[in-house]
């Protein structure tokens, strides 16, 4: 979700620049909504998994595209191997493609265990900013939020907010502590610290981000402990309604995720927690310098990062990364935010 999400900037910057160009973003279904309510921005829900897998699934998916519009030029924004059969069958029509430059080789010798080379790499952003530039829509990114949202929306969280009696009296703090690969993870128990502690230096309402039943289990536990202080949204809002509730926070504590960038990019202030994945490498909080970064330093742990995306083990056998960050450097940090 993280790379569908930093699209966004590029596309609505691209609208922008250019009102005589319009898009058509092909995307999963879940992920369709982020695209929507953008001036000429069309998305195409495509399930990938089901009703356009395999081989004869991009034969479909390219017939039906084909048959909706004629497109002046066609962006491989993923470089996969379904975008790869894709591009192929447009290249074999005649219609122009071009391809985002991923950095797998640099990204890899980032992360390498042993003789790594690092540096700053271009973020994510700039490198979908940079195929536009390659395909002849050179553009520059405007500021955020990167968001439409019709009022319609914003309603329905009103109203949500309301049903909880929820009215902005004390700061409003989201929590987002979850990722897909545990290396990314922060033992979830310092939560209850910084709660703790965050509720006696000054009135607070947590909200708290996350899918699934693991992370709405340890929410209600959350919630259990500070009744009074914790609201799981969980489970609660669509993704668009999410994104309104969270323009309206004074503040999102994350991990390297993907509410991580959706936070990001609603231009709200943040802090993001980093372990086995490095802010460097492309995907950090766009936009955002290092008083939104809390890490431990490749000097006192040169492994990091271990890996691009995240992954599962650490091969030391103790995830240092993320257990050497303690609850009150986390506190201090957010203090320093307000």
């Amino acid at each position: 979700m993280g790379d569908v999400v930093l699209l966004l900037p590029v596309i609505k910057s691209l609208v922008t620049t250019y009102p005589d160009v319009e898009v058509t973003v092909v995307t999963r279904p879940k992920f369709a909504s982020l695209f929507s309510d953008i001036e000429r921005v069309v998305p195409f829900p495509a399930d990938v998994d089901y009703t356009y897998s395999g081989i004869f699934g991009m034969r479909d998916l390219f017939g039906k595209l084909l048959r909706r519009a004629h497109y002046d030029v066609v962006m491989d924004m993923h470089d996969h191997i379904r975008t790869m059969l894709l591009r192929s069958l447009f290249k074999v029509f005649g219609v122009p493609v071009v391809v985002f430059e991923k950095g797998r080789t640099e990204k890899h010798a980032f992360t390498k265990r042993e003789n790594k080379r690092t540096g700053v790499l271009p973020h994510t952003v700039e490198r979908y900013r940079l195929a536009f530039e390659k395909a002849g829509f050179p553009l520059t990114i405007s500021p955020p939020p990167y968001f439409t949202i019709q009022e319609t929306t914003r309603d329905e969280v009103t109203t949500w907010l309301q049903a909880n009696n929820l009215q902005k009296k004390e700061r409003w703090i989201g929590i987002a502590p979850f990722a897909m690969h545990t290396s990314k993870i922060w033992p979830v128990q310092n939560y209850f610290a910084v709660i703790e502690q965050l509720t006696k230096k000054s009135p607070s309402k947590f909200f708290l981000f996350g899918g699934g039943e693991k992370d709405i289990a340890f929410f209600e536990s959350l919630k259990q402990k500070f009744p009074a202080h914790c609201i799981v949204v969980a489970g609660q809002l669509k993704i668009k309604q999410e994104l309104v509730l969270i323009q309206q926070l004074d503040l999102m504590l994350c991990v390297d995720s993907s509410n991580m960038h959706l936070a990001t990019l609603t231009g709200i202030p943040l802090l993001s927690i980093w372990g086995g994945t490095h802010p460097d490498v492309g995907f950090g909080p766009y936009g955002k310098g290092a008083e939104s970064i809390l890490q431990i330093s490749r000097d006192e742990l040169p492994c990091r990062p271990c890996s691009v995306y995240g992954k599962e083990k650490c091969h030391r056998g103790d995830f240092a990364c993320l257990n050497n960050i303690t609850a009150n450097q986390v506190v201090e940090r957010i203090a320093q935010l307000f």
